[in-house]
């Protein structure tokens, strides 16, 4: 009577173990797969760095007009400090080679024809690991260009090493097995026995999941032969894929190891229903019954109902089980939570690198046009006060800026000659980058020409609200030499102007006084919501 009457107890327990190791085991796999999918856009972004590197000096006067020798000065110095080289080639023979000393020859280097059609899609690609023999194997980012009409192929080339860094920086345990494979499933990185797996190809099982997904949870072996919960995500943009692999050994210990309360609960429940069941058989039925339904109840995730019992301990294992069904569902929504956050966070991160490159590209492509010291150095400042700008907005958590810090952080090189008055005017952060880069340009111009040359030179700037969504700021320069309108519009100008109108909805008006310039800034709809 006694194990007849405990059956409906072990058999509850044994549900909610299972039950729990099952949640536990799926949310082990979400939490692997959300890892591989963040390092796959860390990859992603390694890639892009050689992308950047390629699409500044794509744009090059000097290579578009043939001019290698002035180029390859300028490839040198792209990838001074980088752990890439720039090769420029033909079919048959490598013109540019960053890696091999000036003036050295660079070697005859055929390109076999699928290849190099490949490499000459109409759009920037990288390509899959490269062996060679006798030499370490790399990889290269490559954008075909014409040079004088003529179609070449532009590579930053890396050795794998550079994505070997990126893993060991994730810090993952000793026992776990990651790696980055390219297109065909080859092993471009791994963090276990790099110089000795690199090159090999990924397990037949692992081959077969990244064939019918592109990310995913598969039980497989490593190439070592040891079994293990595989996470894979492939990236959409260049093809690779990043894997993540623990020993199942080590994901049954840690799921089990957070059953142990349940466990305890269960050899408890059973020790008083088997107590119980001499003196109280036919109520202790009766209630065991009911707790199998609430149980069933739970692992349905639904609520449970109130329900009298006539004994004690079961009062105490219904309030217990409603205990647990509320961790459980504050755990899922925790969880759930989280995971919202990470999504959001990665696609806010995706776009605000997209922005970011598109604004370096605009200013390298305007700012080195005509090359030469001046236009690195006009470079570098604009970089520079787009680099405080995102400084600024990193401490107020990219919530937005004041128009007066803003200006502040800005002009801090000109303190002392400058002048600021205007109410708080809280900007959206695409407002207070835009902002930033306008009284950049402004200043830079103020240092050259205007009062800002001069020691007794000063600028003050002013601004006011009007209405709910129009703001005048004004620019007035006095005490510098006599100005005139200028001859041409420069890229700085026009800097103003796209800002203005693309961020701000804007305009501007420029008085050339021979007493100074002054400047009337109207926005219309600068204000951060």
């Amino acid at each position: 009577m006694a194990l007849t009457l405990a059956a409906p107890a072990i058999l509850l327990m044994g549900m909610l173990v299972a039950t729990q190791y099952a949640e536990g085991q799926r949310r082990f796999a979400t939490q692997l797969t959300a890892m591989t999918r963040a390092l796959s856009l860390a990859t992603d972004r390694q890639i892009g760095q050689g992308q950047s590197v390629l699409q500044g000096l794509a744009v090059s006067t000097a290579l578009a007009e043939g001019d290698l020798k002035t180029f390859e000065k300028q490839a040198r110095a792209a990838t001074e400090g980088r752990d890439g080289w720039i090769v420029l080639m033909t079919p048959d023979l490598q013109l540019i080679n960053t890696r091999i000393p000036l003036g050295q020859p660079t070697p005859v280097a055929p390109v076999a024809a699928h290849s190099w059609r490949q490499m000459t899609t109409g759009k920037s690609n990288v390509s899959n690991l490269i062996p060679r023999p006798g030499k370490t194997p790399i990889i290269g980012v490559n954008m075909p260009v014409l040079v004088n009409g003529q179609l070449l192929v532009l590579a930053y080339m890396q050795q794998p090493a550079a994505f070997h860094a990126l893993m060991t920086a994730q810090g993952f345990p000793d026992s776990w097995t990651a790696s980055i494979v390219d297109r065909n499933a080859a092993l471009v990185a791994r963090s276990r026995d790099q110089d000795k797996m690199l090159g090999r190809f990924a397990s037949p099982d692992m081959r077969k999941a990244m064939a019918a997904a592109n990310d995913g949870v598969v039980h497989t072996h490593t190439l070592e032969g040891v079994a293990t919960l595989s996470a894979f995500s492939r990236s959409s943009t260049y093809g690779w894929t990043f894997i993540v692999g623990v020993p199942r050994g080590e994901v049954d210990r840690a799921v089990l190891g957070s059953l142990g309360p349940a466990l305890v609960g269960a050899v408890l429940m059973i020790a008083l229903a088997v107590a119980a069941a001499f003196g109280f058989a036919r109520p202790i039925s009766r209630d065991v019954r009911t707790l199998v339904g609430e149980a069933e109840t739970l692992a349905a995730s639904a609520p449970l109902d109130p329900a009298p019992s006539h004994l004690l301990e079961i009062a105490e294992v219904r309030r217990s089980l409603r205990a647990a069904a509320a961790v459980l569902r504050q755990r899922e929504a925790e969880a759930n939570q989280a995971a919202e956050r990470q999504q959001l966070m990665i696609n806010e991160l995706n776009h605000r690198v997209k922005n970011t490159l598109v604004v370096v590209q605009s200013l390298a492509r305007h700012s080195l046009r005509d090359g030469g010291a001046l236009g690195l150095r006009q470079f570098n400042d604009r970089i520079h006060a787009l680099a405080s700008a995102h400084d600024l907005l990193t401490r107020r958590s990219w919530e937005g800026a004041d128009l007066g810090e803003i200006l502040a952080e800005t002009l801090q090189p000109y303190a002392a000659q400058v002048g600021l008055e205007g109410p708080p005017l809280p900007l959206s952060p695409n407002g207070a980058v835009a902002m930033a880069m306008i009284f950049h340009e402004l200043a830079t111009n103020a240092s050259k020409y205007g009062a800002l040359s001069r020691e007794t030179g000063r600028v003050t700037i002013d601004w006011r609200i009007e209405g709910r969504t129009r703001v005048v700021v004004r620019w007035e320069e006095r005490g510098g030499p006599t100005v005139s309108p200028p001859e041409r519009r420069g890229f700085g100008s026009r800097l103003v102007a796209a800002s203005l109108k693309g961020e701000l909805a804007g305009s501007a008006a420029f008085d050339y006084a021979p007493e100074g310039l002054t400047c009337v800034l109207t926005i219309l709809s600068p204000i951060r919501a």
